[in-house]
């Protein structure tokens, strides 16, 4: 089983775009892939869904219980919590294959033929991005965009031939995908990135540490409105690092939080989370039975900067 795990937080993530185009990479057979819809407004992002291009069922569910973000939250605003969407998406996911694709996006041709030879070949898959302006689509199509230079995917200019051997920092979320036992075996995206981001980065050195062989592939390529981004006010991440003894928002590129957790996932082959006994594997065992998520009571506290997430 393919399963093609779509996030956003907004109330307009353009998931229109990605359905036809999903619909139209697979020639309107969908019927080996589960489509799971992470949206923090629920439902409500679907209800001017035009399916006309054909009729898929969407397992649309909101993020577990976070500290972070929603309902159960701890801090006093949403904060971003990336980890924990894709982890929801991965408890929902059938055993195969997962890939995972972020808002604002379309797919642009030859994307599913590389994920489908990611899945053959059993591989962690990177795929590419470009953040464009002006980008319209219609059913499915790209059919305008331009290109701008900072809106290129890096890591482009330096492959010849798809799909290329990745470095370990290759990983990114926005188009990604892998083996569902691989993410079992290293216990989920990294909630400790909660709050702050670098989960995705983190993710890739993780599984190259575990054994998981990595490729990039230009091939499987999404398009990104750069304009759209910045309609939804984005939800809250900081840095931090300290300055006589007190946490001070930001980095200072060497000792920050972002650099400590890059300096535990170099040295980790999992992560260890917050799902207690059995870890993430028995959590989505329960969920795939029809049970629910356990509503999060913890970290209470930000576990670099040490502030009561209730002061957040």
């Amino acid at each position: 089983m393919l399963n093609v795990v779509y996030i956003t937080s907004r109330k307009q993530p353009q998931f229109q775009w990605f359905y036809d185009s999903l619909i139209r990479e697979a020639d309107g057979n969908l019927t080996d892939i589960r489509l799971i819809l992470v949206s923090k407004h629920g439902v409500d992002v679907l209800s001017d869904l035009d399916t006309s291009m054909g009729s898929y069922p969407i397992l649309t569910t909101k993020p577990k219980p976070s500290v972070w973000q929603g309902q159960h939250r701890l801090t006093k605003e949403d904060w971003f919590a990336a980890s924990n969407a894709r982890n929801t998406g991965l408890c929902y996911a059938q055993d195969g294959y997962i890939v995972y694709a972020d808002d604002l996006s379309v797919i642009m041709p030859g994307w599913l033929s590389a994920v489908r030879e990611a899945l053959t070949g059993n591989y962690v898959v990177c795929g590419a991005y470009k953040k464009v302006r002006g980008l319209e689509v219609r059913r499915g199509v790209a059919t305008h965009y331009e290109e701008f230079l900072g809106g290129m995917d890096q890591r482009w200019a330096y492959v010849n031939s798809d799909p290329t051997p990745a470095q370990t920092g290759w990983l990114f979320g926005c188009s990604c995908g892998m083996p569902v036992e691989a993410l079992l075996a290293v216990n989920g995206w990294p909630e400790a990135c909660d709050g702050l981001g670098f989960e995705d980065c983190c993710m890739g050195i993780v599984l190259y540490n575990a054994g998981y062989g990595m490729k990039y592939d230009r091939r499987m390529l999404t398009l990104e409105s750069e304009e759209l981004h910045h309609v939804e006010p984005a939800p809250r991440k900081e840095d931090w690092h300290f300055e006589d003894g007190k946490p001070v928002t930001g980095g200072n590129n060497h000792e920050d939080k972002s650099h400590a957790i890059l300096h535990i996932a170099q040295q980790s082959k999992s992560f260890p989370n917050y799902f207690g006994a059995g870890g993430i594997r028995e959590l989505r065992e329960k969920i795939l039975a029809g049970g629910e998520f356990p509503v999060m009571g913890i970290p209470e506290h930000d576990w670099y900067a040490k502030i009561a997430l209730k002061d957040l």
